[in-house]
């Protein structure tokens, strides 16, 4: 019985890169206890199932052998190495790396042996998986919008029809495929606990009002009257009776909500990350400073009720280390742990933007989704650690990709359910966690009426079915404590000086 696995990756020229995107393919199907490095020289145990990828000495039995596009040769880091296109699928799985010498329509095929069974992958699942994972086409490709951000129009799985895929968990389930035929016998590896996916709810706080300092809405009258308001906006008779009520201190402003959004969160059995910003400059900074009174107490209200408090980096943040400091430190002002966030207006640039959340201590970053489209930007409905193409190494910080933003379809909110539903749907079916942005302004009744009444609807009906939703603190703790007993933790696999920990690690931070 093969209740193990052992991965070697043999003659290929970026060697790290390649076993770090094999190893994560294998992390989210099996337990990390149960993988086993290798290298040409081992010998197979009997208890171990081998993978290999790339030419492997002789006598290293494979049980499954990956083709090896050369993806990590000679033109690894340049736009010679993107995928050629358009692309094929085989098996309704995108191939973006494939054995194009000899046709087939068969992702894998396998043979009898006199030592077992031999399985041969026709699609480079590891090239594939790297180039999703890393975010390799953000840089090589330098397009942007003008907000500074690679966009979703630019990528591969955009112009190819595979956002809304999880393609990185389509190859990991391939693989385990594989490896059962191949004669693992090994558990497959639970992530949530005995959930069957989960939920992370995240709210980044952008506003604290929509009528700060007392503002009138001009601008949203206008709209209203020359009929260019999104379909869920109030009338502008209605936006103007809110304003004069708001005004005169007869009610609170709409979006000073979030006591009340904490506390329904957790009536029903939820607990979420709230994302507050550490800039009030400019008009991308927020209307509130996080180290005035009566915003420090709204967080400690927010987090004595057990939910997260964490960092939502400026709009100016992504790539200057200087301001990303100062804006968290002023965050952390309030006395609360803050280990992870996201950045304002998904801003990013891969792979320096990572490297800023890493230097300053956080476990995770939830930034990497696309504004303009719902999906899976890096290919996976899993958490994971980054690879840095430029520095040649793995990241000690854990990437909770984004997923779904209510912003991004606030005109189209018909097809953001619909595009909702059927992410929920791959998450649910590659054991994942979808990792959903609401924010604040959209709990208003007034304001986002169906936005709100769909999220409280959806995470009602999630809570009944035994989905876990929580915080991404909370979620990263049920990982830990899912693989407790299996002797791992989702922390602990970089070995670095500068490893940081998730709650709920072995290392003790809380």
């Amino acid at each position: 019985m093969s209740t193990k696995v052992r991965y070697c990756v043999g003659n290929v020229g970026h060697p790290r890169a390649a076993q770090y995107a094999l190893r994560t393919l294998l992390e989210m199907v099996v337990p990390p206890s149960c993988l086993v490095l290798g290298s040409g020289v081992d010998a197979q145990r009997e208890d171990e199932a081998v993978v290999t990828y790339g030419m492997v000495r002789e006598g290293m039995e494979s049980g499954v052998r990956v083709f090896d596009s050369g993806f990590f040769d000679h033109h690894y880091g340049s736009i010679d190495a993107m995928p050629k296109r358009p692309l094929v699928r085989i098996q309704n799985t995108p191939a973006i790396y494939r054995d194009d010498r000899d046709a087939t329509d068969r992702f894998y095929s396998f043979q009898h042996g006199a030592q077992g069974v031999t399985v041969d992958c026709h699609v480079d699942i590891v090239a594939g998986a790297f180039f999703l994972l890393s975010r390799y086409e953000e840089t090589i490709v330098r397009t942007t919008d003008t907000f500074g951000r690679f966009p979703a129009e630019s990528s591969v799985a955009y112009q190819e029809g595979f956002l809304q895929e999880p393609v990185v968990n389509q190859y990991a389930e391939q693989l385990l495929t594989m490896l059962r035929i191949a004669g693992f016998t090994g558990e497959r590896r639970s992530w949530w606990r005995g959930a069957p996916w989960a939920i992370a709810l995240t709210h980044d706080v952008d506003q604290q009002y929509r009528f700060p300092h007392g503002r009138p809405p001009a601008l949203a009258v206008a709209r209203s009257l020359a009929g260019r308001a999104s379909a869920d906006a109030p009338r502008w008779d209605r936006l103007l009776a809110d304003y004069a009520a708001t005004a005169t201190h007869r009610k609170k402003d709409e979006y000073d909500c979030l006591a009340e959004m904490a506390a329904w969160e957790v009536s029903v059995g939820i607990r979420a990350s709230y994302y507050f910003l550490g800039d009030s400059s400019g008009r991308r900074g927020a209307d509130y400073a996080t180290d005035a009174p009566g915003v420090t107490l709204q967080m400690k209200t927010v987090a004595s009720m057990g939910h997260e408090i964490g960092f939502h980096a400026g709009f100016w943040a992504s790539d200057d280390m200087q301001r990303f400091r100062t804006e968290l430190t002023k965050v952390r002002s309030a006395g609360l742990p803050v280990v992870g966030g996201r950045q304002h207006y998904l801003r990013w640039k891969t792979p320096v933007t990572w490297r800023l959340w890493e230097a300053e201590g956080l476990a995770y970053d939830a930034s990497l989704g696309f504004s303009k489209a719902a999906g899976f930007r890096c290919g996976t409905c899993l958490p994971f650690h980054p690879f840095d193409i430029e520095s040649d190494r793995e990241m000690s910080i854990l990437e909770w990709p984004l997923m779904f933003m209510d912003a991004t379809y606030v005109s189209s909110w018909s097809e953001g359910t619909r595009l909702l539903d059927d992410l929920s749907q791959k998450c649910q079916r590659y054991g994942g966690v979808l990792v959903l942005l609401w924010h604040n302004r959209n709990w208003s009744s007034v304001y986002a009426p169906a936005i709100r009444e769909c999220f409280r609807s959806l995470l009602e009906r999630c809570i009944a079915q035994g989905v876990a939703v929580s915080s991404i603190v909370g979620l990263a703790q049920l990982a830990d404590a899912t693989l407790s007993s299996q002797g791992a933790v989702l922390g602990e696999r970089v070995e670095s000086s500068s490893t940081v920990s998730v709650p709920g690690e072995r290392h003790g931070k809380a």
